[in-house]
C-alpha cells in the first residue's frame, strides 16, 4: 500500500457515469460472478434482499476481501442486508496479487456499474473491507464525495490532508481482541472524533485478517442505519429501532452469560452513546448495574487494564531490541527472541482472557515488526551477515515464513556455508512447504542443488528429486 499516495494523485479525478448494463440477480440469496464492464475476467457478487424493487432507491455496501472472496463474503452480510434493507456489491479481487493502481481502478469501476445499474440511493454509499480490503474501502471516498460511511476491519487508510472536512462520513472500525492491529484502528477512531465525523467500534474475537461473525457485522452496520435515522434518510419506525436495539443487546448478553463481564460492560457503554435519544436509556443501565455487581467484574476490569500496559511497554521494548540486534547481527541473542515466542505460546493459554488475548496481539506484533525490518533489509545494501540476521531472526517469530528460510538456504550458500544452507533446507520442508520448482531455483544454490545431500532431503521429505540423491550407507 506505500504507492497508495502516488495512485491517488493519478486517478484522483475518476468519474462515475456508466452506460447502464442489466443484470440477471436472484433476490434473496447471493449472485456471484457478475461482470465489471471494461475489466476482462474481473467480476464481483451482490446480494439483493429478498423485498427488493427497482420502485425505490436502496442503500448498497460495497465489500472488499483481501483474498476476493466475494460471495462468500457477501454471505457474511446477509443477514444484517435482508434485515436492514441494504444491497451488498462485494469484489472478487484478489487484493494481495494486483498493483494498487489497478486495484483502484477495479473497485471504482465496479462502484459505477452498481451505481448505474441498481437502484441506489446516491446519499447512502457506504464501503467495507478486511485488512488490505479496509484500505481499499477507506480510501473511496476520496473518489465518491457523497459516501455516507466506510467500515475499516483489521486496518484502513487514512491521509490528513486529504479528507474532505467538509463532507463527513461514519468511519466504523472493527478489530480483533488477538489483532495487534486494534491499537491503530483506535488511533484512526481518535482522529475521526477530532474532526466531529461521527464514529463507532466494535470487537469480536478474533485475530488479524479474520472476519467477525455476522453477528458483529449486523451490529456494525446498524450504526450506518442509525445515524441515516437521525438524518432523515432511513427507516424511522419505532419497532424497527427496536429490533436493531434487541439484536445488539442479545450480543451484550452472550459476552455476559459468556462470563465476559468487563467486555459486556464496555460493549454496553458503547451502545449508551449508540443509541442515545432513542429511548434506550434506561435497559442499558439497568444491565450495566448488573453486571457491575458481578463478583468478577472489578478482578476483570484489573487484568485487562493491566495487561494493556504491559502489552504497551513489551511493544516499545521488543522495537530498541530488535533494532539493537539487528544492527550489531547479534546471533547470540537469536535464542533469547525463540524463548519470547515460546513464553507467549504459553501465554496464550492463560485462563485470564485479558493476558491471553495480549499475548496474541504481542505475536502479531513481533510478526509484523520482524517482516517489515526484513523485507526493508533485503531491499537495502546492507552486509550478508544483516541479512542473514534478520532472516534467521524470522523462522524464530514465524516458524513457518517460506521467505525467510529460503533467503537463508541462499545467502548461506553464496557464503560457501553449506551446512547451514541444508539445515535451513530441512526445516523449511519441515514446516510442510512442497514448492520443488523454488526449492531448485534458490539464488547462488546453483552448485548446491546438485549435491547428493541437496537432492536427498528434498527425496526425504517430496518424495523424489530432481538429481541423484545421496545413498544411505549399510552398516
Amino acid at each position: 500500500m506505500k504507492k497508495l499516495l502516488f495512485v491517488l494523485i493519478a486517478i484522483f479525478f475518476f468519474t462515475f457515469s456508466a452506460h447502464s448494463q442489466e443484470y440477471r440477480i436472484a433476490k434473496g440469496r447471493v449472485t456471484d460472478s457478475l461482470s465489471i464492464p471494461g475489466k476482462k475476467n474481473e467480476t464481483f457478487a451482490l446480494y439483493a434482499p429478498t423485498n427488493y424493487t427497482a420502485d425505490k432507491q436502496w442503500p448498497v455496501v460495497f465489500v472488499f476481501d483481501p483474498k476476493g472472496r466475494g460471495r462468500n463474503t457477501a454471505g457474511l452480510f446477509q443477514p444484517a442486508a435482508e434485515q436492514q434493507g441494504y444491497l451488498i456489491a462485494s469484489a472478487n479481487i484478489d487484493l494481495t496479487s494486483r498493483p494498487i493502481d489497478s486495484i483502484l481502478i477495479t473497485a471504482t469501476s465496479m462502484m459505477r456499474i452498481v451505481l448505474d445499474a441498481f437502484s441506489v440511493n446516491p446519499e447512502r454509499v457506504y464501503a467495507a473491507g478486511l485488512g488490505e480490503g479496509a484500505q481499499i474501502a477507506s480510501t473511496l471516498p476520496l473518489f465518491y464525495k457523497d459516501i455516507a460511511g466506510v467500515m475499516a476491519i483489521g486496518n484502513s487508510f487514512v491521509n490528513r490532508d486529504l479528507v474532505n472536512r467538509n463532507n463527513p462520513y461514519m468511519f466504523i472500525g472493527v478489530g480483533g481482541n488477538q489483532d495487534y492491529m486494534v491499537y491503530q484502528i483506535e488511533e484512526y477512531l481518535r482522529f475521526f472524533d477530532k474532526l466531529e465525523f461521527p464514529t463507532d467500534v466494535y470487537y469480536f474475537e478474533g485475530r488479524e485478517d479474520q472476519w467477525p461473525e455476522s453477528d458483529v457485522i449486523s451490529n456494525a452496520m446498524s450504526g450506518f442505519t442509525l445515524q441515516a435515522i437521525r438524518q432523515g434518510k432511513g427507516n424511522p419506525e419505532k419497532e424497527f429501532r427496536r429490533e436493531l436495539f434487541e439484536n445488539e443487546m442479545a450480543y451484550a448478553e452472550k459476552l455476559w452469560r459468556t462470563r465476559n463481564y468487563f467486555a459486556a460492560y464496555q460493549k454496553l457503554e458503547r451502545m449508551e452513546e449508540k443509541y442515545e435519544g432513542f429511548g434506550f436509556d434506561d435497559e442499558i443501565k439497568d444491565k450495566m448495574k448488573e453486571i457491575k455487581g458481578t463478583r468478577t467484574f472489578n478482578s476483570q476490569r484489573r487484568e485487562f487494564r493491566q495487561a494493556t500496559q504491559y502489552e504497551k511497554e513489551q511493544q516499545d521494548e521488543y522495537e530498541f531490541l530488535m533494532r539493537t540486534d539487528i544492527m550489531s547481527a547479534n546471533f547470540e541473542n537469536i535464542g533469547w527472541w525463540a524463548y519470547q515466542m515460546d513464553e507467549l505460546d504459553k501465554l496464550k493459554k492463560n485462563s485470564s482472557e485479558a493476558k491471553s488475548n495480549m499475548a496474541y496481539r504481542l505475536h502479531g506484533y513481533l510478526d509484523f515488526i520482524s517482516k517489515r525490518e526484513f523485507d526493508a533489509i533485503m531491499k537495502s545494501r546492507a552486509p550478508i551477515d544483516t541479512k542473514m540476521f534478520i532472516a534467521v531472526l524470522r523462522t524464530a517469530i514465524n516458524k513457518t515464513d517460506p521467505e525467510a528460510y529460503l533467503k537463508i538456504i541462499s545467502l548461506a550458500s553464496l557464503d560457501g556455508d553449506n551446512e547451514t544452507a541444508l539445515l535451513y533446507l530441512e526445516d523449511l520442508l519441515k514446516t510442510g512447504y512442497s514448492n520443488k520448482e523454488a526449492i531448485y531455483n534458490i539464488d547462488g544454490t546453483l552448485s548446491l542443488r546438485i549435491t547428493p545431500e541437496f537432492n536427498a532431503i528434498v527425496k526425504e521429505y517430496l518424495g523424489e528429486s530432481k538429481f541423484p540423491a545421496e545413498e544411505p550407507v549399510d552398516n
